[in-house]
């Protein structure tokens, strides 16, 4: 029998490709488990990381070849340059000035595809990121802003703009609780005014009815037979009377005047005669109180077209303050300037105080709203005074008047009276 010659390769020379080709048992555990992945399945794809790198292959079963597999491996690099084109979509590139970046990372984080070439950002902090999916295992879909520090910008602008929302809120709410408050003292100082009014008309009332009433019937029974006592109560009884007329007038004319009634008829008068009238009927009561009043005239005759009544009811109303307030001397002054007639009431009182400047001609609003102060009156008197001045065209104005005391002035425009 011819001799054969046998060859043997030590074990430790035999290189990897022949021992796997020439060791089944390390074949048939990798084609065991392939199986068990595909299962069933007669194509698809499989991802695995070999040597670290990432190997993506496609297989495919078809149904005639029997236990046979055949497939393929995807190159990266054209898998890379086929991705390249994926990111340049028209809604992320249409205008140049978007702010955002959509990019595709690979396995270790670098990019392979870019919605707007040459961006350059931090890769490992993109604005949000998603994986892939299996097929691409750890790779990554990721949008980076434009401009990093936009976001900040948005941030503050948002916190700046709740802030501001919440002041604007806050201020408005303290802005209208204040309001509230201030409206609510204001209707329970007018609600206590009102009550005031109420009892000092109520006492003012009274009083010139008890003094009339008590004088008159000592005159109606003989009591009083001497001629100077009877003159005098006589003089008493027509104060009060003209006291309690003037206190119902201005009731009415401020109940008039609330209820915006149309003013009444005017015609031709004159502003001196007016006054005249007025300092003629107020001297002998004032007299008998020891104030002496004085009436210093600058022109004859001062023609207008108004109301007469309610030009008298105004300086009867401007006197009588300064009787309630005015020491024991008052000056009434008639005087024209610029087209306007003016009737000046000054006296020695003490004046007003700067803080009640701005209310003196507030209804139901007095200097001592206390009754014991003996000072009687109804809070009106100023009202009504400025209300039918300021019908006439006019106004009632204070000053302090030289050497102490105030001064209440007139003013009225005058008219040529055919």
């Amino acid at each position: 029998m011819p001799q054969v010659q046998r060859q043997v390769i030590p074990q430790q020379s035999v290189t990897n490709d022949d021992a796997r080709s020439r060791a089944p048992s390390n074949t048939l555990p990798a084609e065991s488990d392939f199986r068990k992945l595909i299962g069933s399945a007669t194509s698809g794809a499989l991802a695995r990381f070999l040597e670290n790198k990432l190997r993506l292959m496609v297989w495919y079963r078809p149904p005639s070849a029997g236990p046979l597999v055949f497939g393929a491996q995807v190159s990266q690099k054209d898998l890379v340059r086929g991705l390249q084109t994926l990111p340049q979509s028209p809604d992320l590139a249409s205008d140049g000035g978007t702010a955002y970046c959509l990019a595709i990372l690979d396995d270790r984080g670098k990019p392979v595809a870019l919605s707007r070439p040459g961006f350059s950002a931090d890769w490992k902090h993109p604005l949000v990121a998603t994986e892939i999916g299996e097929s691409l295992p750890h790779w990554e879909a990721a949008l980076y802003l434009v401009d990093p520090q936009q976001l900040s910008r948005s941030a503050s602008t948002l916190r700046l703009t709740l802030g501001l929302i919440v002041v604007t809120l806050v201020a408005a709410i303290l802005l209208g609780g204040w309001f509230m408050a201030a409206d609510v003292r204001r209707q329970m100082r007018l609600a206590q005014q009102k009550t005031d009014f109420v009892s000092n008309v109520s006492h003012e009332l009274k009083t010139p009815l008890t003094s009339i009433r008590m004088f008159a019937d000592m005159l109606a029974e003989g009591r009083v037979t001497e001629p100077d006592r009877q003159a005098n109560y006589l003089r008493i009884i027509s104060a009060e009377s003209a006291r309690l007329t003037r206190l119902i007038n201005n009731v009415l004319d401020f109940a008039r005047m609330q209820r915006g009634a149309p003013a009444r008829g005017r015609q031709a008068c004159d502003l001196v005669d007016v006054v005249q009238e007025v300092v003629d009927t107020c001297r002998p009561h004032l007299e008998t109180i020891a104030i002496s009043l004085t009436l210093e005239r600058d022109a004859a005759k001062l023609p207008l077209l108004g109301d007469r009544d309610a030009l008298a009811q105004i300086v009867m109303n401007l006197l009588s303050n300064a009787e309630k307030y005015g020491g024991k001397e008052i000056l009434v002054r008639v005087r024209q300037q610029d087209g306007h007639g003016y009737v000046d009431v000054m006296d020695r009182g003490p004046g007003i105080p700067a803080k009640k400047l701005e209310t003196i001609f507030q209804p139901f609003t007095r200097l001592d709203e206390s009754q014991a102060s003996g000072v009687s009156g109804s809070g009106l008197g100023l009202t009504l005074a400025r209300g039918m001045a300021h019908a006439h065209g006019g106004d009632v104005t204070y000053s302090a008047r030289e050497s102490g005391g105030s001064c209440f002035t007139l003013s009225i425009p005058l008219s040529e009276v055919q």
